[in-house]
């Protein structure tokens, strides 16, 4: 299994992955924030909305509540139960309750009882014969409370228990219970019309026992819901409401998976856009490296395309045909060169045949004068072929001071013999400097310069020639004096400083 590599993807890959992280995340970054506050957003909403309609709702339960306890207060200021007492006996005072419940109950169910735990079950035995006797706990309470009131919920109604004292001694004389069902609780909320699953709650103060639930709802959900809830003054409980997460963040989803798509479209839309802009810049590449792979196997091929653009490729088009042409021209000069070379080589082929007809010539010569006993002329044949074999050297530029210094003999050998000997030459050369390599004829026109210009105006046999070879530090130096009348002190300066023109 190859391992994937960025080493290993192509320049197109490469490009691509990282215009498209460059575009992608951005956009994908943006919409997961942008959805994340618009869900905050609508939580906010939500609360406030629940917090309003709770504000609203709990007033107007309250008054219902309240509007129960100012029956109890008015039931009291009656002084109609005046009549009861503890002391009567239970058929009596349940004769006397029966008809004060019918004639001062109003809007509520009202149920009378004796000031006294004890006598609780008997009575209530006899209210609701065959029944089982219900808890006593709320009248103990009441009893306790010694006048005041105070609500409790049972048997899906809400009941507000309170002990009836007499005016006039304030000795007790009832407990009464005025009740209601939770259905009439259930008329005075208000639900959004917007919102149809909107729920309601009346809770204990744990929330955990639900006393009231709006649409026959008898479970208290807790998940999936946005809830809210708000204490009921002076009452036990609390008022809650809540709205089914679904009912709000549902059009939040459907936007959701509507930007999912867009968002994925435009990814796609962008993915195809950028593929077509990094084709654009690497195609000419491709093209251009297609191009130099032939140039690689020997085919000039001048690029075609791309060399009218404007941009770097177009620079990169003409630079690539501009070195075609530069290879070309240097191919035919080059095939030019060596064809002229080839003519040179053969012409010095050619012209070697004449210094070896010239060398066998002189030797021809120089075997005849030794022949017919003619010493000066082997000389000078023998010295003149010496010096013609120097000059040529077979095109050789660089001798050592030794072959250059046995050149300038040979030609003064020549000399000498011509003029009779008029002239005395001295050679001195450093012996560790005969050795050292040298420009070919260097030495030897200065001799020639110094015969013809030096001694040819003095007297036969006076003329004097030295020349020195020698090493000074790193330097070879050479020099050639002679005896003659010289040059004017005016030649010296023109030969210094010549009167050039400017530049």
């Amino acid at each position: 299994m190859k391992t994937l590599r960025i080493s290993n993807l192509t320049l197109f890959v490469k490009m691509f992955i990282l215009l498209f992280l460059s575009v992608s995340l951005p956009v994908t970054i943006l919409g997961v924030w942008y959805f994340n506050k618009s869900s905050e957003q609508i939580e906010h909403v939500t609360s406030a909305l629940l917090m309003e309609n709770l504000q609203q709702n709990r007033l107007r339960i309250e008054q219902f509540f309240r509007q129960t306890e100012l029956h109890s207060e008015s039931i009291i200021a009656s002084q109609k139960l005046e009549v009861l007492d503890n002391e009567l006996e239970d058929r009596l005072f349940l004769s006397r309750s029966l008809s004060l419940m019918n004639e001062l109950k109003g809007s509520y169910e009202l149920t009378i009882y004796p000031a006294d735990e004890m006598r609780y079950r008997t009575y209530s035995l006899l209210i609701q014969s065959g029944v089982k006797s219900p808890n006593s706990e709320w009248i103990e309470k009441a009893i306790q409370l010694k006048g005041k009131g105070y609500w409790y919920f049972d048997n899906n109604s809400f009941i507000f228990a309170r002990m009836i004292r007499a005016m006039s001694d304030l000795r007790p004389l009832a407990v009464i219970q005025l009740s209601f069902p939770a259905t009439l609780v259930n008329q005075q909320i208000l639900s959004p019309a917007e919102y149809p699953n909107f729920q309601h709650y009346i809770v204990d103060d744990e929330l955990e026992t639900v006393l009231l639930a709006g649409k026959d709802r008898t479970l208290y959900p807790k998940e999936d819901f946005f809830l809210s809830e708000i204490p009921l003054a002076d009452l036990p409980w609390k008022l809650v409401a809540g709205i089914p997460e679904k009912d709000l963040i549902g059009p939040v989803e459907t936007i959701k998976r509507f930007s999912l798509v867009l968002v994925l479209a435009s990814i796609g839309l962008i993915s195809m856009l950028l593929a077509l802009i990094t084709n654009s810049f690497i195609s000419p590449i491709k093209y251009i490296v297609g191009q130099m792979k032939k140039v690689q196997l020997g085919q000039l091929v001048p690029s075609g395309r791309y060399g009218e653009r404007s941009d770097e490729i177009g620079q990169l088009a003409r630079g690539y045909n501009s070195l075609i042409f530069g290879l070309q021209e240097l191919l035919a000069t080059t095939k030019q060169m060596e064809s002229e070379k080839s003519k040179t080589e053969m012409q010095m082929l050619i012209h070697q045949i004449n210094p070896h007809f010239l060398y066998n010539t002189l030797d021809a010569i120089k075997w005849r004068a030794d022949h017919v006993k003619e010493e000066t002329i082997a000389e000078m044949v023998t010295s003149l072929s010496n010096l013609i074999r120097y000059s040529i050297n077979n095109g050789e530029e660089f001798t050592t001071v030794e072959r250059e210094i046995e050149h300038v003999k040979s030609y003064l050998s020549i000399e000498s013999l011509r003029n009779h000997e008029t002239f005395q030459v001295v050679i001195n050369v450093q012996p560790r400097a005969l050795n050292v390599p040298i420009l070919k004829l260097i030495i030897q026109p200065l001799v020639e310069n110094s015969v013809r210009h030096g001694l040819s105006k003095l007297s036969s046999g006076q003329g004097k020639i030295l020349v020195r070879v020698f090493i000074e530090g790193e330097e070879l130096v050479c020099t050639v004096e002679d005896n003659g009348p010289g040059v004017s002190e005016e030649v010296q300066v023109r030969m210094i400083k010549p009167n050039l023109p400017s530049g």
